[in-house]
């Protein structure tokens, strides 16, 4: 079968694709500065953690990119004390990617660890935000509220964190 581009697309040059677009998520996220963006890379990215937790550990070790990760992921969380309407959920996204992260290989909180995410941690946990209660937003107004709160996910990401440093 082919494509526009006249490629055959079979099921190696599917995950070729796959791994060069998850490669590419992965990079942009290490080399961002807008927030905004920042939000919807990571976000994209934790879920392909969650998804497929072998092939995004695979690429961060691969690449050797996990260290330049790890830092921009606490690099943002310290950035953004304080989330506004306009990027509310930065800092839910960051701590589920930490979350997924180490439920699915442990040997990522000491790469945590050197990089002081508890103490980042400590500080989302230190300084809630009524924005990121909401999921949606309708201009500055949150309409709909998220069934975990941050302050829950902060806790188990610090328990996580706390349960796996060697």
């Amino acid at each position: 079968k082919q494509n526009k581009y006249k490629w055959n697309l079979d099921f190696d040059d599917h995950n070729l694709y796959y791994l060069l677009f998850q490669l590419q998520v992965l990079e942009r996220i290490t080399d961002t500065t807008v927030a905004t963006e920042l939000e919807v890379l990571i976000g994209l990215s934790s879920q392909i953690c969650h998804v497929v937790p072998e092939d995004f550990a695979r690429e961060l070790e691969h690449y050797q990119i996990k260290e330049r990760f790890v830092k921009k992921l606490v690099e943002a969380l310290n950035a953004n004390v304080k989330p506004t309407a306009h990027c509310p959920r930065i800092r839910r996204v960051i701590v589920e990617q930490v979350i997924y992260m180490m439920e699915n290989n442990c040997s990522y909180a000491n790469c945590f660890n050197e990089c002081q995410m508890m103490e980042a941690l400590t500080v989302v946990e230190e300084t809630p935000s009524k924005v990121e209660k909401y999921r949606l937003f309708m201009g500055d107004a949150g309409l709909m509220e998220y069934s975990m709160p941050l302050s829950n996910l902060v806790a188990r990401a610090k328990e996580e964190l706390m349960h796996h440093v060697t």
